[in-house]
């Protein structure tokens, strides 16, 4: 019987669960099944970050196990770790890289690109990814990107022109595709321009206007 991708992810996060569980956690033998799982990750869209930080510290804490070649594992593990903006995964991993893996550099490319998308140069960041297969054939990085990119906007901005927000979002395959991110975060169209803040800030302030009867308000001008 084939397992679909949901079944075996949920099949391979439990094992990734109970081997982590105590000592066994730096057990350099299950190495192998965590890349098996990284790279199920990376090619079905699923995340598991405590799984995938473990590579990292298995690398840390048995320097043997690790070889040039497997640096594109750490690449994986970054990459993955940057679609879970502004969650403070990539930093963590970050953290575990040794001066090698830092100096490698893809990881150097990876690192840019996490200070594009924390300082918001968005459009910047699209023209880059474009060259780097380790993003483009990372299952729902653009989408994971776009949904951190709305997620910037709404903070930082009530409306702003279509063509500014069609730059923020980066390349789509056609308008549908943006149609649906306006409906999907719950923004208003207006001609060329796009309310991107909370609704509630949409909501017109009414003028309230209380009539008092003549015979409450005689008394009130009688004391002056």
């Amino acid at each position: 019987m084939v397992m679909d991708a949901v079944s075996q992810f949920r099949e391979m996060q439990e094992e990734a669960y109970y081997s982590m569980e105590g000592l066994s956690r730096l057990n350099p033998e299950k190495l192998d099944f965590y890349i098996d799982y990284l790279k199920f990750q990376v090619d079905h869209g699923f995340y598991d970050g405590d799984a995938n930080l473990n590579i990292l510290k298995l690398y840390q804490f048995s320097p043997e196990l690790y070889s040039r070649s497997c640096i594109t594992n750490v690449h994986k593990v970054l990459v993955k770790a940057l679609m879970q903006l502004p969650e403070s995964d990539y930093v963590l991993c970050r953290a575990q890289l040794s001066q090698e893996m830092i100096d490698d550099q893809l990881t150097k490319k990876i690192d840019e690109v996490a200070r594009l998308l924390e300082t918001c140069q968005f459009p910047e960041f699209w023209k880059i990814i474009q060259e780097e297969k380790v993003f483009t054939e990372t299952a729902g990085f653009e989408e994971a990107i776009r949904n951190f990119v709305c997620y910037v906007l709404k903070l930082t901005y009530k409306n702003v022109e279509t063509d500014f927000l069609l730059q923020m979002l980066g390349p789509m395959t056609d308008r549908s595709e943006f149609d649906a991110l306006v409906d999907q975060n719950g923004w208003v169209v207006s001609g060329e321009t796009v309310f991107v803040g909370e609704k509630e800030e949409m909501v017109e302030q009414k003028e309230i206007v209380e009539k008092m009867p003549i015979d409450v308000v005689t008394p009130i001008l009688a004391i002056r």
